[in-house]
């Protein structure tokens, strides 16, 4: 007798409608090229779709109370909300993508803050200078 028999449901059913889904995204991936909207489309769902059957029975939500869902429900909103609110600085900025060690002055210009580190030398990443190698 197996330790899941009185759960209501099958464990092995679920991991084998999981490695399905996962075989199925594989395919997709691989076989589908254009349109790329659809393919995405596609793997967003079968992604959904494998994370609700996870949700629901190996972390035991189907057969949670009310006030657990009314807890986890508004996460996504949540997370929705923070992500359209960071969306315009981090989607839409010109000036966002400037190599490690440069920053921005007052004006909006990339500057290079390795350089300009007052005894630092040029070209030399640790401000000292070759005498004392």
């Amino acid at each position: 007798m197996s330790s899941h028999e009185g759960l209501g449901y099958s464990i092995k059913k679920i991991f084998i409608v999981l490695f399905v889904l996962t075989a199925v995204e594989v395919a997709v991936g691989v076989l589908i090229d254009d349109p790329k909207w659809f393919k995405w489309s596609l793997l967003l769902i079968l992604a959904v779709w494998k994370g609700g059957l996870i949700l629901m029975y190996f972390m035991h939500m189907k057969f949670e109370k009310f006030i657990v869902w009314s807890l986890i429900a508004p996460t996504p909103l949540l997370v929705l909300v923070v992500l359209l609110a960071l969306m315009p600085d981090l989607s839409f900025n010109k000036v966002r993508d400037y190599p490690v060690g440069y920053q921005l002055n007052e004006q909006g210009e990339v500057v290079d803050m390795i350089d300009s580190r007052p005894g630092a030398a040029h070209g030399d990443d640790h401000g000292e200078s070759d005498a004392g190698h």
